[in-house]
């Protein structure tokens, strides 16, 4: 794609952005852990705890007859002048003398309740201890200077010094050390759903439609795999299989749409073999596979699912088929074989009107040593005996056995699964795809589910039904068109005979 990219918000789903959110909540955890200890320790680095002593005082005026009284202009003149005193280097110096320390180790300031006699000085220090004992020498400096304060006025001491152990910024504290917690986690929630939307995974039909450089075939959406929370906690999953009456309507109607088109690229270019591949593991191109040979097998007699799956084979796990190694689809490749051992290996499923080829998984080295020339002679062989014969491949951007069958099969379908591969690993598989001899008809865009499926049901992503993966490998991408050379006219009218024949 050599346009510049643009971040269209048609290209992104809600709910994609909170499952990718979800599967990576332990670094939401991880930083909302890393932010209190970081808060933690500039706490107790750069702030130093405080403590408070306080010390209560009340103001009695007297007259010059002996009488005492309340009045609250004398408190607000002693308090000042109190202030002033507390304030002044003189007191300070005196009291610091008595605790044996060079300068006064605390801070004081004075405070007088409004339409009250009384005055407190809070005595603020680094230790509990150290603001008691600073308080306890100003009121032992304070007879020397009572003249000065309170020469028309009496100044008891009715409480204190107190010692109080809570630090003065405990409240602040605790404020920043819980917000610390879901300011981490907000941050690393805003950091995960911009690499979710960096990511540019295919999560909209919209999407898939301005970042693939194909063809979309279908839109096979979610289909739930478990019925019930039992059968969850039990693990007993339902059959994906459209032959299965718990599916629902609009993901068999769907395998069915996907059905036409292969039936028009048989009529129209005399197609037969069809490979089924992906890009990457659990994208649910073994399911598609067998769905479409499902669907085709209900309208036509001859028609043929191979499992070329040589790494991890899944079509007999899909049917719950067991498989010998001498009935293994790969036990025939690159070996002479006789009409009778192709038959006795190839079953038959007379509910389905399907035929299977299993396969059981070869060893590394005897899957890498195939070459197209080792896939042609049985394929070829297979040709003329059924009219459609789906294949099943390996990921395509995992291993090169489906460029190798590329090279050999009609035409080829790749399955997207919905937010799982980047699109432009997407293109690079469809380039792939264009260099080989077979034609790639387009892309099928896999397990799609939407928030607006969800929240609003009539909305046009509204089904929530779709299209569960499974088995195998899942559900690749990449798609894209290839060139072949042209069959004669009178090729293709066998075919057409044959094909008629068959179906």
């Amino acid at each position: 794609m050599d346009q510049k990219k643009r971040i269209e918000w048609s290209d992104f789903d809600l709910l994609c952005i909170v499952k990718f959110v979800l599967r990576h909540i332990w670094l939401v955890i991880l930083s909302a852990l890393s932010f209190v200890m970081l808060a933690y320790l500039i706490l107790s680095l750069a702030v130093t705890p405080t403590y408070t002593s306080s010390v209560t005082f009340s103001i009695t005026s007297r007259n010059s007859a002996g009488a005492t009284y309340s009045n609250a202009a004398v408190t607000d003149t002693v308090a000042g002048r109190f202030g002033e005193l507390v304030e002044s280097d003189l007191l300070r110096s005196d009291a610091a003398e008595r605790l044996g320390m060079k300068s006064f180790p605390a801070s004081i300031s004075v405070d007088v309740p409004d339409n009250t006699n009384i005055l407190i000085m809070n005595v603020t220090a680094d230790s509990p201890e150290l603001a008691y004992k600073s308080a306890l020498a100003i009121m032992e400096c304070l007879p020397t200077y009572a003249d000065r304060v309170h020469s028309n006025a009496y100044l008891d001491n009715i409480n204190g010094p107190s010692i109080d152990a809570t630090p003065n910024s405990t409240g602040l504290r605790s404020i920043l050390l819980n917000f610390s917690a879901p300011a981490g986690a907000g941050l690393m929630i805003v950091l995960l759903v911009l690499l979710s939307i960096q990511a540019d995974t295919v999560q909209t039909p919209t999407g898939a439609k301005r970042q693939i450089d194909g063809k979309l075939l279908a839109t096979v959406y979610h289909e739930r795999k478990y019925l019930t929370l039992r059968s969850r906690l039990q693990r007993k999953k339902k059959s994906l299989l459209i032959c299965d009456p718990t599916c629902s309507f609009y993901y068999t109607e769907t395998i069915h749409q996907l059905r036409v088109r292969l039936e028009h690229s048989r009529q129209k270019e005399g197609n037969k073999l069809f490979m089924i591949t992906s890009c990457s593991e659990n994208e649910g191109k073994s399911t598609i596979a067998a769905n479409l040979a499902i669907s085709l097998a209900q309208k036509h007699r001859k028609v043929l699912l191979i499992d070329a799956d040589l790494r991890k084979p899944a079509q007999h796990l899909i049917f719950e088929n067991t498989v010998e190694r001498e009935q293994s689809f790969g036990n025939f490749l690159g070996r002479e074989f006789s009409r009778e051992q192709l038959t006795d290996a190839i079953r038959y499923n007379k509910t389905l009107n399907l035929y299977t080829f299993y396969s059981k998984a070869l060893r590394r080295h005897d899957a890498e040593s195939f070459s197209a020339e080792t896939f042609r002679p049985i394929l070829e062989d297979l040709r003329k005996e059924f009219g459609f014969i789906i294949i099943d491949t390996p990921p395509l951007g995992l291993f090169s056995d489906a460029e190798v069958i590329s090279s050999v099969a009609d035409a080829s379908i790749l399955v997207v699964r919905q937010d799982l591969v980047p699109a432009i690993a997407i293109n690079d598989a469809i380039d792939s795809l264009n260099d080989s001899a077979s034609k790639c008809m387009g892309y099928v865009l896999n397990n799609f589910l939407s928030f607006r499926a969800i929240a609003l049901p009539s909305s046009e992503y509204g089904y929530g039904y779709g299209y569960g993966y499974g088995y195998g490998y899942g559900y690749g991408y990449g798609y894209g068109y290839g060139k072949k050379k042209g069959k004669s006219a009178s090729s293709k009218k066998s075919e057409g005979k044959e094909d008629s024949d068959n179906g």
